[in-house]
């Protein structure tokens, strides 16, 4: 009994250890492995994070014959903290303007565009930095 105990427990940190450690291994990596480990790792937290639009990295066509846009910007959140993130968007965006996004990890949820006046200071101050 006291074996399987222990090794119930043992499997129990190594999971919860895979996961702390995962969402430091995903972070800044644009591709769908790093975004899908995210998504689905309860430890990785949903965060708003700002970013300024720059030159799509890739233009291509989907299935339906519709403009898939791909994006890899630096964003910056409340805190200050900068992350690379890769999305897609069904559109060009217009260059320096400001996105919110929602993401989970690297795994971005939605994202808007929004007005200079409703970035906070701080992070206008170090995505002007970039």
């Amino acid at each position: 009994m006291k074996k399987v105990l222990l090794g119930l427990v043992t499997i129990i940190v190594i999971g919860v250890g895979t996961l702390l450690f995962s969402s430091h291994l995903t972070k800044n990596r644009g591709d769908e492995l790093a975004m899908a480990l995210d998504n689905v790792n309860p430890m990785v937290k949903v965060t708003t994070v700002y970013g300024l639009t720059n030159q799509a990295i890739s233009h291509t066509k989907g299935e339906m014959n519709e403009d898939i846009f791909t994006y890899k910007m630096k964003t910056v959140d409340a805190a200050g903290q900068p992350r690379t993130l890769t999305f897609n968007a069904d559109h060009r965006l217009k260059r320096q303007h400001y996105l919110k996004i929602e993401t989970k990890g690297q795994n971005v949820n939605t994202w808007e565009a929004v007005d200079e006046a409703t970035v906070p200071n701080n992070i206008r101050t170090n995505l002007a930095g970039s």
